[in-house]
C-alpha cells in the first residue's frame, strides 16, 4: 500500500508531465509521419514544497525517505477550482479500454475539462485528467473523455475518486536534499512518477 505524504501543507509548485509511449513513425523515403498511440502513458508531477515548521519538516522527510521501496500517493489540489458533489462514481461496465470511459454512480454532474481522478483498481490508484466538458445524465456519464488512454482494464463498480484524487507512484529526485534543516529554510522538491 502506497505511503499517504502529510496534508499539512500544500504544495507551492506542482507541475504535471506526461510521460508518454506514443510513437512517430516517419517513412524512410519521404511520405506522412505515422502517430501511433500505445498503452502505457502516465503522468508524473514535480513537486516543490514551501518552507515548514521544524515538526512539519520531520514528518516530510521521514514519508519521504520511507518511501525508497515503495509507492507514495500525494493528494492533488485543483487550486480555485470548486469540485462540487460528485457523488459516489463508479465504473460502469468491465473490459474498457482507450481514451474514454462510462461511469455512473452520479449526482448531477458535470466534469470539467482538466480535472483529475482515480479509477482504483486492486487498491493502486490510477490517475486520468478529464479530456473535455461532460454532464452527466441520470448519474450515468457516457464516454467520458480522458488523459491518457486507460492503461489497465477497470472491472464494473471500481470505485473512481473525483472528490480527491491522487497521484500515486515512485518517488524521483534529490533525495540527498531531503533534510529538516532543507525543508524548514528552503523547501522540499522532489518528482513522483506513476508506476504504470
Amino acid at each position: 500500500m502506497a505511503i499517504a505524504l502529510p496534508t499539512s501543507l500544500a504544495p507551492t509548485a506542482l507541475t504535471p508531465r506526461l510521460v508518454t509511449r506514443r510513437r512517430d513513425i516517419e517513412p524512410t523515403f519521404g511520405g506522412p509521419v505515422t502517430r501511433i498511440q500505445r498503452l502505457g502513458s502516465r503522468w508524473a508531477f514535480d513537486v516543490e514544497m514551501p518552507p515548514m515548521s521544524y515538526v512539519e519538516a520531520m514528518a516530510w522527510v521521514a514519508a519521504l525517505a520511507r518511501a525508497e521501496g515503495d509507492t507514495v500517493s500525494l493528494r492533488l489540489p485543483q487550486p480555485g477550482f470548486n469540485v462540487g458533489n460528485p457523488g459516489t462514481p463508479l465504473v460502469n461496465g468491465g473490459s474498457q479500454l482507450g481514451t474514454s470511459i462510462n461511469l455512473d454512480g452520479f449526482g448531477a454532474y458535470t466534469a470539467k475539462a482538466g480535472q483529475w481522478f482515480n479509477v482504483t483498481i486492486s487498491g493502486r490508484n490510477y490517475l486520468y485528467q478529464v479530456a473535455e466538458d461532460k454532464a452527466g445524465a441520470s448519474g450515468a456519464m457516457t464516454g467520458l473523455k480522458i488523459n491518457p488512454m486507460i492503461r489497465r482494464s477497470p472491472p464494473d463498480n471500481a470505485p473512481v475518486n473525483f472528490a480527491a484524487p491522487v497521484v500515486e507512484g515512485f518517488l524521483q529526485g534529490r533525495e540527498t536534499s531531503w533534510t529538516v534543516e532543507n525543508a524548514m529554510f528552503v523547501g522540499l522538491s522532489f518528482s513522483i512518477v506513476e508506476r504504470e
